[in-house]
């Protein structure tokens, strides 16, 4: 019995000491079509590589995607968090050309994760649950390509996104900065607005129907908000019209950063939705100035202490 448990122990420390790795790396080919219908909103695409990667993460293969500039340099990072859950809302190469060559075309690497489960890869996601790993398992995966800058890096979601990017910041420090769009922060306030989300929580959350109150109080930023890292500069965008996830949920969180001193941005989109399609300049504009600015630049962390001029 001890030898199979120490035997069990080497192999937990072996898959462990693999998590990152990078199985494949393969071209990811826009179509015609693709790059015609974004020429206008993402120029230069063809001045950006696309890749589709498998990488492991807790020992699974999980599908992930890569967009760098083409020239030789060494640039800053950003890890990109998709919204949506299983099939709705997975990172596809229309998306992926628009969000992540965008945030490319700023001279950024960029790398993604479509979440354990999806797009061929293996095990299933928690919505929020063991498949945070999958983003964090990012990491190495950027010390492997050559042009990544590891000791910059931002990281960015939207919706759901929203809620893995919260959970990255309350396991890791690794982040110089972090964007929101929309994010879900309170799973109580988001099943109590759109009910049909229960359906959701209640086949992917491990637990859910004995769990319930545990389950949603792990994935609502509201309920630890003192946890998240202080020394990760926070942009937090919302859409006053968003009928998905309630901007309720951004104000409370953003009030309890405050009370806690976390060096945060809050812009309310005025009638804007839930992808602030209404105001996408203004909310790529921003997101570029927050990374620029705590990324790229690495400035010092605002003084949030109240403070004369």
């Amino acid at each position: 019995m001890k030898k199979l448990l120490i035997l069990i122990f080497l192999i937990s420390i072996s898959s462990c000491a693999q998590d990152g790795k990078i199985i494949s790396k393969e071209p990811l080919i826009l179509s015609d079509s693709i790059t015609t219908r974004l020429e206008k909103s993402v120029p230069h695409l063809d001045a950006i590589q696309f890749s589709k990667i498998t990488y492991l993460s807790d020992g699974l293969q999980v599908t992930g995607y890569v967009a760098e500039p083409k020239k030789e340099g060494n640039y800053p990072c950003i890890i990109a968090n998709r919204g949506g859950n299983r099939e709705f809302g997975q990172w596809t190469p229309l998306s992926i050309a628009y969000f992540m060559g965008k945030m490319a075309s700023w001279d950024y690497v960029v790398v993604a994760s479509q979440y354990r489960g999806n797009d061929g890869g293996e095990g299933m996601e928690q919505f929020g649950g063991a498949e945070v790993d999958d983003v964090l398992n990012l990491l190495p995966v950027l010390e492997q390509l050559p042009k990544a800058d590891t000791s910059r890096i931002g990281i960015e979601g939207g919706s759901r996104g929203g809620m893995m990017t919260y959970l990255s910041l309350k396991n890791s420090s690794r982040f110089k900065a972090a964007v929101v769009v929309a994010g879900m922060a309170d799973a109580h306030l988001n099943i109590k607005n759109r009910a049909e989300m229960e359906t959701v929580f209640a086949e992917l959350a491990p637990n859910y129907a004995s769990d319930k109150e545990n389950q949603l109080n792990q994935r609502s930023a509201v309920q630890w908000a003192d946890e998240i890292c202080k020394t990760t500069p926070l942009l937090i965008m919302h859409g006053s019209a968003d009928w998905r996830v309630s901007p309720e949920e951004s104000l409370t969180l953003v009030n309890k950063l405050y009370e806690y001193k976390h060096p945060t941005r809050f812009i309310l989109f005025e009638g804007a939705d839930h992808g602030i399609s209404e105001f996408r300049k203004d909310m790529f504009d921003a997101m570029k100035s927050h990374f620029d600015r705590y990324v790229r630049d690495e400035s010092p962390l605002p003084e949030m202490k109240p403070h004369d001029g």
